[in-house]
């Protein structure tokens, strides 16, 4: 029955493939691919209960297809591999996915390229279930790149529009995202040659049956080896290895300082955010991390760098989040500080907590996009929430189904952020005994819960400013995932509730981490985060949906401005990384290539090399053509000029 989690992946490839090569019309392509995710999800579950029947001690099923590469020693299997880590991500991806495929019906209605867009809505469930589901990291690495093409497709969906309502190109905005991830991708590239050249294999564990040894098993081998770097000394491959991998997931999962193209991502249709920063894309870093924790638990890893940065774009992203005025940016920032949290606890061996941070921020985080969503197609397609407010009234579901997602990614009690989050700072606090890093991530929860405070006042309170005085709810085709979301994010932190520990068992046969034991301490500290995150949010609504209400109109600065001024136009810009960016690289980059387009190349090879020989050439055969007169007196003439030429010559000569 192993050959049952083939399934998973091949259903989302066969509704990509029809619906590329048959399918004509758009409800049909919707269902479809909604269809074909929903049979993914049904063969998630069934080979969650055969890996549940299997005994403790071999709870992974594998199904080899064939022997990929085969080059002397250096063997490569084409094979899945499905054990309680790929459970989890296969459920949260199909599960989730397919909400958002049912959305996307009656979202995208009307949409005049359908059929195209649900086509790569199955191929980027494809890509991500094979970036879960490999049994090697070449393997993985295919579905690494196969989910960056399909955001540059998404992304780009409206690719023939200048701009949209964020005011940025789709086009530009898909490339970017292509651009800045090959950054990350090059260096997990050279994280696989490490390890082919050191270990001899890109398996994760043994495979009997073809004879391939796995590098995880090997862990203890490559700890010992490394690196000469000459005059800088000799450098710990783990450590190489571990850098490389976390540069790559710095790029896959919007890390600092990779993270600039996500907020610009907002470009693409709306479920199509909802399924990079929920199901897919976002989470593969996290997952690559975890997929790998052998090499990070080695003492000579990059671990603490990657706790660093994870804490470091936690805070960031949530600043940068303050700032914004498009409804769906102000959600792309805090995925990028969600992530933050999740790369943080992987970064200090709190594997099972992120991947609670990962599971509930997925339910929560898509019910917000989808319900942004919502908005956005009540009110016109406007998205600047200046343009917003005393939605309330005119959406009182879209209204309640964002306040429980609001109040979920804030971290208040009892919604599911409300535990994970605690977890991962209970983590840093107690076991990475780090408290600076805890501080940070308590603030950070503060900032989450006024930037969504601050949300939630300028799009449903106060006075309802022109768009959205006309506004209507959504039909029930995009309603009804919504709901379901929002179940998910009331009950969600019950998979690894205290005392329950139901992750934390499920997980076991993968990450041998013992249970959180939850102490009188713990629960201060998660009273006192809950408290400092109640008053931020309450301090966020207040100051945006009552008092400065009408200053909050087109033109007019931000109430927050007046506070922080200057501080304030660094969180607008997302601290500047694009501005440095452009000066660093893309200016001096266009520059050269301007000036190898026309000097180098125009004037240079076109205009001397090519098109001077071709002028000589001309030239030289226009000279030789006044001597061509066809007159024999003229040829004998010429003919006793070089008889004396000659002669004189051989007579100068001697």
């Amino acid at each position: 029955m192993n050959w049952i989690i083939w399934l998973i992946p091949a259903f989302p490839l066969l509704g990509f493939l029809l619906n590329m090569l048959m399918v004509r019309r758009e409800r049909d392509a919707g269902m479809l691919a909604a269809a074909m995710v929903g049979l993914s999800f049904v063969a998630t579950i069934v080979a969650m209960a055969l890996l549940e029947s299997a005994p403790a001690d071999a709870k992974r099923l594998t199904w080899t297809l064939w022997e990929w590469i085969s080059i002397a020693d250096f063997r490569v299997a084409f094979g899945l591999l499905f054990d309680p880590l790929t459970a989890v991500m296969a459920l949260l991806i199909t599960g989730v996915g397919g909400l958002i495929h049912i959305y996307s019906i009656g979202y995208m209605h009307g949409d005049v390229r359908p059929v195209r867009f649900f086509a790569f809505m199955n191929l980027f469930v494809f890509a991500m279930l094979m970036l879960v589901m490999a049994d090697n990291l070449l393997l993985l690495f295919l579905g690494w790149e196969g989910v960056g093409l399909c955001s540059f497709l998404l992304i780009g969906h409206y690719f023939d529009r200048r701009t949209v309502p964020p005011g940025i190109n789709p086009s530009d905005a898909a490339v970017k995202a292509f651009v800045v991830n090959r950054v990350g991708d090059a260096a997990m590239l050279a994280a696989l040659f490490a390890i082919v050249t050191n270990v001899g294999t890109l398996s994760f564990y043994d495979n009997p049956q073809l004879g391939i040894g796995g590098y995880l098993d090997q862990a203890i081998i490559i700890a010992g080896e490394t690196v000469d770097l000459g005059a800088f000394g000799q450098l710990p491959l783990i450590a190489g290895i571990t850098l490389l991998m976390l540069v790559a997931v710095a790029g896959k999962s919007a890390q600092l300082p990779l993270f600039t193209w996500l907020p610009d991502a907002m470009a693409g249709p709306t479920p199509v955010s909802a399924l990079i920063h929920a199901a897919t894309m976002v989470t593969s870093g996290v997952y690559l991390i975890v997929r790998n924790h052998t090499l990070f638990d080695q003492p000579a890893s990059a671990a603490p760098w990657v706790l660093v940065i994870g804490v470091m774009t936690a805070f960031i992203g949530a600043t940068a989040a303050v700032a914004q005025l498009d409804i769906k940016r102000v959600l792309a920032y805090s995925t990028v500080s969600q992530l933050g949290y999740m790369v943080a606890a992987v970064g200090m061996g709190a594997y099972v907590a992120g991947m609670y941070h990962l599971l509930t921020h997925g339910l929560f985080k898509a019910l917000l996009f989808l319900a942004a969503g919502s908005v956005i197609h009540g009110i016109g397609g406007h998205q600047d929430m200046r343009r917003m407010g005393g939605l309330r009234d005119n959406l009182p579901m879209t209204f309640r189904l964002y306040l429980i997602g609001a109040l979920a990614l804030s971290g208040i009690f009892p919604l599911a952020g409300f535990w994970s989050k605690d977890e991962i700072i209970a983590h840093a606090w107690f076991d990475a005994r780090s408290p600076l890093a805890a501080i940070i991530l308590i603030l950070t929860s503060a900032v989450t819960a006024f930037y969504m405070g601050r949300q939630i006042g300028m799009v449903f309170f106060g006075r309802p400013r022109d768009p959205a005085m006309h506004a209507h709810e959504s039909g029930a085709m995009m309603r009804w995932p919504m709901v379901a979301l929002a179940g998910g994010a009331v009950i969600g932190g019950l998979i690894n509730f205290p005392g329950l520990h139901w992750l934390n068992s499920y997980l076991r046969p993968v990450l041998q981490e013992p249970e959180v034991i939850y102490t009188f301490g713990m629960g201060i500290l998660a009273t006192i985060t809950t408290l400092v995150s109640a008053g931020a949010g309450y301090l966020g609504w207040k100051t945006y949906a009552r008092d400065l209400e009408p200053r909050i109109r087109i033109g007019k600065d931000d109430p927050a401005f007046r506070y922080l001024g200057d501080l304030w136009r660094g969180m607008e810009i997302g601290w500047g990384l694009d501005w440095l960016y452009q000066r660093v690289f893309v200016r001096p980059y266009r520059t050269a290539s301007v000036f190898l387009s026309q000097v180098v190349d125009r004037e240079g090879i076109d205009g001397v090399l090519v098109g001077g020989t071709a002028r000589g050439l001309m030239r030289l055969a226009q000279g030789l053509r006044l001597v061509q007169t066809g007159y024999v007196r003229t040829y004998a003439l010429m003919f006793l000029v070089g008889v004396i030429i000659v002669v004189a010559f051989f007579a100068l000569r001697g």
